[in-house]
């Protein structure tokens, strides 16, 4: 199911997932997987690339995997890590970020079981981005 995350960014989750709101976050999940989703303005100063780098020079040396992604106006980068919870199980985590000119799309994959990260991937990269100017009604 595609759900609208701004007037821009649209993502697809299966309709197994639940969803919520809270605190500005938009919150899928089902037994074993979380999709934690933040949408923010990039300031009119910071174009996407510098953000980007930005980005890569805070990632954590103890990531395991690093990735890049471009698509159209889109880029992003994102890693994996593992995410240490005490008195629970250890999972695997995806961070990502995708960016337009004038927005970016944050998203943490909470996996139990990490051989569901292709599936992850796979969500982050069919992310869809809508610039203003397709979603306006004189674009039509």
């Amino acid at each position: 199911m595609t759900f609208r995350i701004t007037h821009e960014w649209l993502i697809n989750i299966p309709n197994d997932f639940e969803n919520r709101l809270e605190d500005e976050k938009l919150i899928f999940w089902k037994t074993g997987m979380t999709i934690i989703i933040v949408a923010f303005r990039i300031p009119e100063e910071t174009g996407k690339l510098e953000l980007l780098n930005q980005i890569q020079k805070k990632m954590p040396d103890d990531a395991l995997e690093k990735l890049v992604s471009t698509k159209g106006k889109i880029a992003g980068l994102g890693y994996t890590q593992i995410q240490k919870r005490a008195g629970k199980k250890n999972r695997l985590a995806l961070y990502t970020f995708t960016t337009s000119d004038t927005s970016c799309l944050q998203t943490a994959f909470y996996l139990d079981d990490p051989s569901e990260l292709d599936w992850a991937k796979s969500i982050w990269e069919t992310i869809i981005y809508l610039p203003a100017s397709d979603n306006s009604p004189a674009s039509g």
